[in-house]
């Protein structure tokens, strides 16, 4: 029997790796945790009938953090989030240095002030968690 050469072999191991990466690959996305339309409240998804996952996250975050996105909000919530976190990887700023108000006062946590410092938390919770470590600027109560 005429013996196979390492590189007549690699393509059948590199097959096999393969088939199993792409089974358990299915396995898992059965286990998905991505939010769906349904998980959303009735007005959101409304609203937003084509929402993505990563935005329906930031949704979730968001009410998580006790900023109630609404379907008459989540399109501004959402560019506030989005915003937030294009900031923080191309404007060379940290989270403490966006949330400021007009006075570049550190933006207070009462009011529209704090939902603001809120849905920034979020952004960073769901759509940027690499700068999950600046949350702490805030100051959050």
């Amino acid at each position: 029997m005429p013996r196979r050469s390492l590189c007549a072999r690699l393509p059948l191991r590199v097959a096999a790796v393969l088939v199993v990466g792409l089974l358990g690959a299915a396995g898992l996305a059965g286990c998905s945790s991505a939010p769906k339309l349904a998980d959303l409240p009735p007005d959101v998804a409304s609203a937003m009938p084509t929402i993505s996952a990563e935005q329906a996250e930031f949704v979730l975050a968001a009410r998580q953090r006790g900023a109630m996105v609404t379907g008459a909000t989540v399109a501004d919530d959402l560019e506030t989030g989005t915003t937030v976190c294009w900031a923080l990887k191309n404007g060379g700023v940290t989270l403490g240095e966006i949330a400021r108000d007009d006075n570049d006062q550190p933006l207070d946590n009462e009011g529209d002030q704090l939902r603001t410092k809120r849905l920034m938390a979020a952004a960073v919770d769901s759509l940027c968690p690499d700068y999950q470590d600046q949350v702490a600027q805030l100051n959050l109560p």
